[in-house]
């Protein structure tokens, strides 16, 4: 059910795509401009063998120091993600695990 509600996202504003994703990986500071819930969408394509993904929430207030909000595991290809932040920036790190990952990473606010 939450995968569904993850799928039929309309107002996303922020689309980050990570192509070839072999090792841990920081994206950028993103401004959400408010602070408040988020509705996060991740896609993957790659996550075979023993090949795994986790992705970390970090949240500033000025987008230079960072406090994490959360871990959360990616056990399938799309996989929904809802939490709370209190700071308007967020920037999220690609957590890889496996002998040999090669992972394509969408991920959409």
């Amino acid at each position: 059910m939450l995968n569904h509600l993850f799928y039929g996202m309309r107002d996303i504003r922020n689309k980050y795509e990570e192509k070839g994703v072999t090792a841990n990986k920081v994206g950028e500071p993103i401004d959400l401009i408010t602070a408040g819930q988020c509705n996060v969408r991740v896609d993957i394509e790659g996550l075979e063998g023993d090949a795994s993904l986790r992705i970390m929430f970090e949240e500033s207030e000025e987008g230079a120091k960072w406090e994490e909000i959360g871990t959360f595991p990616i056990p399938d290809a799309h996989h929904g993600i809802l939490f709370a932040n209190f700071k308007p920036y967020v920037r999220y790190t690609l957590v890889v695990g496996g002998t040999k990952p090669n992972l394509d990473v969408t991920i959409q606010f």
